[in-house]
């Protein structure tokens, strides 16, 4: 995103992190609320309190149905709603998206992949949809449909309509799960506790996207996920929480997901938690060491065979 450079100091004498493009000292002070030195966000003053809270959320049936629910039985009562966002990469459509899918993964893997993602649309709609039954979802709306939380749609979260619902509703902090979408200054400076997003690497390592696969072609012996806040360079805030696990020889693409997305669902609970307690710690994410990745080319998928690994 924007070129980095030296770290610049504040008017209390806190160098400005990289990537803030505000201070949270400049803004009014929320109750309970103390800039952070450097940082566009506020944090609580111990020992916190609930925060109104808001979640983006890729609309995605294979796993995050079940990192929500693990959110939402906790926090549903504290959250105002629920954005969905469309599961393409980066700028692209979701046409685009599936297309360069297509291209990278391979027939094979790709309808394996459809199907499996056709079948469970089905089961949505007709098992959560039309039967009306929450017992078991297969969507993220059915599951927010089943702990009463309102869903949002809107094609960008940065739009003045979309922000004044936000407004409306009182929140506070937002949750990102997975989203797909960049989060501007003018999101961002109404966010008086700030935005955290949980990208599945180790930042600083592995930012961009598809993390989980260039893991496995650079030939990694552990991945992991960050909960991190955001600012106006991608994937660039200070980490809140981080956990790590082993990848094995055998792992596949999927094996790898879904590991990740089981961490991502423990990882966001204790980030939620370590903001509302107030002061949470902040682990820096150095750009000088990070690495960035885009989609991959035929040639990284080679090398991701090479590595021993298969899509599933």
């Amino acid at each position: 995103m924007n070129s980095s450079g030296a770290n610049s100091v504040d008017a209390g004498g806190a160098a400005r992190y990289p990537g803030a493009s505000f201070l949270a000292s400049e803004l009014p002070v929320p109750p309970g609320g103390v800039p952070a030195p450097g940082h566009e966000f506020f944090v609580l003053r111990p020992p916190g309190r609930k925060l109104k809270k808001y979640v983006f959320i890729q609309d995605d049936p294979f796993y995050l149905p079940k990192v929500l629910d693990k959110y939402l039985r906790e926090h549903a009562d504290s959250t105002a709603g629920i954005n969905i966002q469309p599961n393409n990469q980066g700028k692209r459509t979701v046409v685009e998206t599936a297309l360069d899918l297509l291209k990278m993964y391979g027939p094979w893997y790709f309808q394996w992949k459809l199907r499996n993602y056709l079948i469970k649309k089905v089961q949505g709609k007709v098992i959560n949809g039309m039967l009306g039954s929450t017992r078991r979802c297969y969507t993220v709306a059915a599951v927010a449909r089943k702990y009463g939380v309102p869903v949002h749609f809107t094609e960008d979260v940065n739009s003045e309509q979309f922000r004044g619902l936000l407004r409306q509703l009182g929140v506070e902090f937002i949750v990102s799960i997975s989203g797909t979408m960049l989060y501007k200054k003018d999101l961002r400076m109404q966010t008086p506790f700030g935005i955290v997003n949980c990208h599945g690497a180790l930042l600083p390592k592995y930012r961009g996207l598809m993390p989980s696969f260039w893991t496995l072609a650079n030939g990694e012996k552990a991945g992991g996920v960050s909960v991190h806040y955001v600012d106006r360079k991608l994937d660039n805030g200070p980490i809140v929480v981080q956990k790590r696990y082993t990848i094995h020889a055998h792992d596949t693409l999927e094996d790898i997901m879904a590991r990740g997305k089981d961490l991502a669902a423990e990882a966001i609970l204790e980030a939620v938690a370590k903001v509302e307690a107030g002061n949470p710690p902040m682990l820096d994410n150095p750009e000088a060491e990070q690495s960035h990745f885009h989609m991959p080319t035929k040639a990284d998928v080679e090398r991701f065979r090479g590595n021993g690994h298969r899509f599933f």
